[in-house]
């Protein structure tokens, strides 16, 4: 498992608790983080589900299972806002309580059920779940001004899972950075850190509303803007690879929308050499995002 510690991405977390809980489970109340570790009282052990009174929890903030939680505490500890153990394994998970404690989180200890009720019936949560805190996008503006290149610009997928596997690819493949649309695209959920396996936390991610917009703040920041789409006028094997380029994703059903296609500069196709017609959208910018890197690698 990789130490993602001494990286120097440094993701931003709200520690802010919201003012109205949302709709779902209930969870403990939670304290305000310290920002410096101290001592910790005698943990509660809840009989049943922790999730007595306090703010809500939203099955989109836990993270559960064994690999899943170590590698996000390596990552970013202080993106947890409360790790929760089971009741008999705290020396097995001791890293992780001193980590979490450090980072500013709480610590509380489950029974069996208790768990199953937060990871829900069917998880297999290996007997330790974390609710994670928000996570805070960087400024859309302060991406631009560092000149990212190639940038991706995801509108319209709602899977998180799909947003996970496509954030492992771009990172795989040298990008740096990733603009989420605000409208109808997942977040930086549990689900799309769980599917990343750990690229997240080396990209730095922005959201914005008006896509149309958007594509026009590339343009003036001296992007060339390339969306992906099948039967685009242009294949990505001759895309001009020496442009800096800002490459677009639709969603997965409907692909790129109109919209995108009217102020895109090129519509990208990649040919298709069997019976189905497109590419999963995480797998088709996988292909066009390792292609812009092969070309620009042999070309130097």
């Amino acid at each position: 498992m990789k130490d993602f510690r001494d990286k120097s991405r440094n993701p931003r977390f709200n520690r802010n608790e919201p003012k109205s809980p949302p709709r779902g489970r209930p969870s403990p109340p939670v304290p305000a983080a310290s920002t410096s570790p101290a001592p910790s009282p005698q943990p509660r052990e809840y009989r049943g589900a922790p999730n007595r009174g306090g703010a809500a929890v939203n099955e989109r903030e836990i993270v559960y299972g064994v690999e899943p939680i170590r590698e996000l505490v390596a990552a970013a500890a202080a993106s947890i806002r409360v790790l929760y153990v089971k009741s008999g394994d705290e020396r097995r998970f001791a890293p992780e309580i001193d980590l979490v404690r450090t980072g500013g989180g709480r610590v509380e200890f489950a029974d069996e059920a208790g768990l199953e009720r937060l990871a829900g019936l069917t998880a297999r949560h290996q007997g330790i779940a974390a609710l994670m805190r928000e996570y805070e996008y960087a400024p859309l503006e302060s991406i631009l001004a560092e000149k990212p290149d190639p940038i991706v610009l995801v509108d319209g997928v709602t899977d998180p899972r799909n947003l996970g596997a496509l954030m492992r690819s771009a990172e795989g493949a040298g990008v740096s950075a990733i603009v989420l649309a605000r409208d109808r695209t997942a977040g930086v959920t549990p689900a799309a850190v769980k599917s990343s396996s750990g690229a997240w936390i080396h990209l730095k991610i922005a959201r914005c509303g008006n896509v149309a917009r958007t594509i026009e703040q590339f343009k003036e920041a001296g992007y060339w803007t390339a969306a992906l789409a099948p039967g685009g006028a242009t294949s990505i094997y001759d895309l001009d690879t020496t442009r800096k380029l800002a490459i677009i994703v639709g969603s997965e059903g409907r692909g790129v929308r109109e919209i995108v296609r009217k102020g895109a500069d090129f519509i990208v196709d990649i040919p298709m050499r069997g019976k189905v017609g497109s590419l999963n959208v995480s797998v088709a910018a996988a292909v066009a995002l390792f292609e812009i890197t092969r070309r620009r690698t042999t070309t130097k």
